[in-house]
């Protein structure tokens, strides 16, 4: 009971210590807006990325789309789309797909479900990159969720729709991941001001370029109608 109690005051808190509001960014899962709007109604839907082609240019470092092979072996759930280390910025960014469509929001236990789940995926990810990010500060990642919309010209088309994104310091990754990882200790990181973990308060689009090819979760997936 005790463990129960302490983990809706962590959920609780996590919600309330940004400014932005973590709520509107989960109802994209169920395929509303910040204002309860469908995705089909709403008049973004035609600016949307098509998440149907990958980059196959070449151009990628071959290091970093391995890395990210070896993330999607260590875990199912988790379909990268897109891996970059930018030199100028010294930020090493991965936005990647992760279907929580199935978790029930509306109660305390599946809001702690919610963030453990981001809290393995974020491990997951710091681990498989901390080789390939070596020269940046910072490790930013976006976990979106898959949505379909229709479109006027194109029919059907899916898109990734922003739910929580991370940054931390590659220092501070590396220090957590050398420690017990768990969901108290995630926790004092955002408490801390070392992770920015920010939901977006309205419905925000992916709207990069993919460069990862094998990033397409399965069509019973994508959901957002």
């Amino acid at each position: 009971m005790l463990r129960g109690r302490v983990l809706q005051v962590v959920v609780l808190s996590v919600i309330l210590i940004s400014g932005c509001s973590k709520l509107p960014g989960l109802r994209v899962l169920t395929g509303q807006d910040a204002q309860g709007n469908t995705l089909a109604t709403t008049d973004q839907t035609v600016q949307v990325l098509n998440l149907v082609m990958a980059d196959k240019t070449g151009a990628t470092d071959p290091s970093l789309l391995a890395a990210a092979d070896r993330i999607e072996a260590a875990d199912s759930q988790i379909n990268i789309i897109e891996v970059r280390k930018n030199e100028q910025t010294r930020v090493f960014s991965v936005n990647m797909l992760m279907d929580l469509s199935q978790v029930d929001l509306s109660t305390d236990a599946g809001k702690v479900d919610f963030l453990d789940r981001t809290r393995r995926a974020f491990e997951l990810i710091w681990q498989g990159t901390l080789q390939a990010s070596e020269g940046t500060d910072h490790i930013d990642i976006k976990v979106l969720g898959p949505g379909q919309i229709a479109t006027l010209d194109h029919g059907a088309s899916f898109v990734g729709i922003l739910v929580v994104e991370g940054q931390i310091p590659r220092t501070e990754a590396a220090k957590y991941l050398s420690g017990e990882r768990n969901l108290s200790n995630f926790y004092n990181l955002i408490v801390g001001g070392t992770l920015s973990y920010l939901s977006p308060s309205q419905q925000t689009f992916y709207t990069g370029t993919p460069n990862h090819p094998m990033f397409m979760l399965p069509v019973a997936s994508a959901r957002g109608q």
